[in-house]
């Protein structure tokens, strides 16, 4: 059963329907058939059957990015009916809740306070739960994980590294399997080829390509139409970034990360600044804002807090600039519907000022799955957990139904029907459905090449599209940095963390599209001030020195 929590019109919002498979394999002794037993007189007599027992209800958040294929919903999908139908055999009975990813920290935050939450609760964010851990909102789940050694060996890297509060576990994290993967900005090469350029290594070469991009239009769709940079409303829900352009000014992510998608501050010195208060940031955001004076960007980003504009002008071909976690393969497929010889590739981090090149890369540990205190079933959620990281489970979650979806070929899983693949498959994708493991490991060339075997028929397809991984992820191999790791209390952040994020996603927004920057820029910096930030900022620097950072 699927059940639909909806605030206003969600739109087609990227939404991220977080599936969260689960359930151990009963033998047959724990079945209810009849088995013979020794009665007391001595005699081999059948059993009475046992009356099955309830199976345990358990509720599952399901992040909804509003990307479901036309004529797909969570009600009819192949993937998810293998989800609820497969749980069943064990004695779990799963309903999945919507949520819209747009409203994650809102509807969380409702969620909790009435006491209506999930049994399963999704989030990114170790402030997040620091707080509800804090507020004795959720399970301690030490003992209930214990009862489960294979999702503690699946998951023991991610284990290891994030989930306890106070000595104690509150999150279950999934295991990310490739973390050669993050924000990563991508280009268009059949425009640069047209206008004989390179790709840009620094922000100035950046701007001058986004120049030529608007000015000689070397994708023949209109001067009117070119949008040399595409980027969304800046929300918590926007499908592309400026982490790469930020990185090119010199801001680092030297935080513990948050929900805010761009660089998050520097440590120099023994203290840390939040980005928007460092004068790397400052300058940032002030050649942003001619950026966006200069018609580099679209002119009604900020409207655009579904990201649909954003697709669309990915897909239609006029974009020749992003920054976001797709890959440029997929984008390839996207835009090729329209223009067949658009080209996407990924691009270096840019030249700082000192010279170094840095980017963001994931950690071993993805979304964090927790349990709130309102739940009747801890022990079933981790059974749910334990389920999924099976290996014949994990596989449908992550890549679908095997002999329908794809085949196996030596330990590489091969595409069938990529077009039914597209239709079905979009609740994994994202990496939503597997809670307890996100993708698998990168693989190589030839794994590449065999992975897409009947996928692409042509060769020269197949060359390029394995020659597009191997360099995505050998920029990540080679400047990737994850985010430093705080797990500890931090009080000051679970009072302030969302007020600040909400002061950001505002103001960096106004700052961008201002007539007066540094009147913009002063007033984004004092509501940031008045959320919280220095006292935010003092939190990290302290837990910093005690670490001996």
């Amino acid at each position: 059963m699927v059940k639909v929590f909806k605030k206003g019109v969600i739109g087609s919002m990227t939404v991220m329907l977080m599936l969260s498979g689960f359930l151990v394999a009963c033998s047959s002794k724990d079945g209810g058939s009849s088995t013979a037993t020794t009665s007391p007189s001595g005699s081999n007599t059948a059993a009475p059957s046992k009356e099955p027992e309830k199976p345990a209800k358990i509720r599952v958040t399901l992040w909804d990015r509003a990307n479901a294929p036309e004529g797909q919903n969570l009600g009819n999908n192949p993937i998810i009916k293998y989800v609820i139908d497969e749980t069943k055999k064990v004695g779990l009975d799963v309903e999945f809740v919507s949520l819209p990813r747009a409203q994650e920290s809102e509807k969380l935050n409702v969620w909790m306070a009435s006491g209506e939450a999930p049994d399963i609760i999704l989030t990114y964010s170790m402030d997040t739960i620091f707080k509800y851990a804090e507020q004795g909102g959720l399970w301690e789940l030490d003992s209930y994980l214990a009862k489960y050694p294979d999702l503690i060996k699946n998951n023991k890297a991610a284990l290891d590294q994030v989930g306890m509060y106070k000595g104690k576990r509150y999150a279950i994290p999934a295991l990310k399997a490739n973390t050669y993967s993050g924000p990563n900005m991508k280009i268009r090469k059949d425009w640069l080829d047209a206008l004989g350029m390179k790709n840009p290594t620094t922000n100035e070469e950046l701007y001058q390509v986004l120049k030529a991009f608007k000015e000689k239009d070397p994708g023949n769709v209109g001067k009117d139409k070119v949008i040399p940079w595409a980027l969304p409303a800046i929300n918590q829900s926007m499908k592309a970034f400026y982490y790469g352009p930020m990185f090119g000014f010199g801001v680092n992510m030297d935080g513990p990360s948050n929900q805010f998608y761009a660089p998050d501050g520097n440590y120099k010195n023994g203290v840390f600044t939040s980005a928007v208060a460092t004068p790397e940031g400052k300058a940032y955001y002030q050649w942003m804002n001619k950026v966006y004076k200069e018609g580099l960007i679209s002119k009604e980003f900020v409207t655009d807090v579904s990201s649909q504009q954003f697709t669309q002008q990915v897909n239609s071909g006029v974009a020749g600039f992003v920054d976001s976690n797709d890959t440029p393969w997929n984008m390839n497929v996207a835009t090729r519907k329209s223009v067949p010889t658009a080209t996407w590739v990924s691009v270096e981090p840019f030249k700082r000022p000192d010279g170094t090149q840095v980017m963001n890369k994931v950690s071993d540990f993805s979304m964090l799955v927790a349990v709130p205190k309102s739940s009747k079933n801890p022990d079933a959620v981790m059974k749910y957990l334990n389920w999924m990281v099976q290996p014949k489970n994990l596989a449908t979650v992550q890549s679908g139904i095997e002999g329908v979806n794809w085949k196996d070929d030596g330990g590489v899983k091969v595409q069938i029907d990529p077009e039914l693949n597209k239709k079905t498959t979009w609740v994994s994708s994202a990496g939503d459905l597997a809670i307890v493991q996100q993708g698998g490991p990168a693989l190589n060339k030839e794994q590449l090449l065999k992975s897409v075997a009947l996928s692409l028929p042509d060769a020269k397809q197949r060359e390029e599209y394995a020659n597009s991984f191997v360099t995505y992820y050998d920029i990540f191999k080679k400047f990737g940095k994850p985010n430093t790791i705080i797990d500890s209390p931090r009080p000051v952040a679970q009072k302030t963390v969302a007020a600040i994020e909400k002061s950001l996603y505002e103001g960096v927004s106004k700052v961008i599209i201002s007539t007066d920057f540094e009147k913009i820029y002063a007033e984004m910096l004092s509501a940031w001030e008045r959320a919280g930030g220095k006292d935010y900022d003092k939190e990290i620097t302290d837990a910093y020195k005690a670490m001996k950072k």
